[in-house]
């Protein structure tokens, strides 16, 4: 179950960047939005395996902020599969990156 969720960040990795291959050009936002639903389908599969690990390894759910954080970022994952604007996507981007670093802190707060 560990190396799962492993396997599926490295196959959210793997669709950032297209293949490169010849001389073509390569227009990287419309590879990105060509992938964007399988990119945020996978993360979210991500996001519900960190908790099914949690299930399976502890017998219960993470505690109410870390189960609060994995809804934020999963409700982000969906949406950004479901909305196109690139816009909506540039935001998207910010708003995970600063959750991503809140959540980081609490959850070095709550080690400490």
């Amino acid at each position: 179950m560990v190396l799962s969720q492993t396997v599926l960040i490295y196959m959210v990795a793997s669709l950032v960047f297209p293949e490169f291959q010849g001389e073509k050009a390569i227009d990287l936002k419309e590879s990105f939005f060509a992938h964007r639903r399988c990119f945020f389908a996978l993360g979210f599969s991500t996001v519900a395996l960190s908790v099914a690990k949690n299930v399976v390894l502890d017998g219960r759910l993470p505690n109410s902020k870390d189960l609060a954080f994995h809804a934020v970022f999963a409700v982000a994952l969906c949406s950004g599969a479901l909305l196109s604007s690139e816009r909506y996507h540039k935001a998207l981007v910010i708003f995970v990156l600063v959750a991503f670093i809140l959540y980081t802190l609490l959850l070095y707060a709550r080690i400490r």
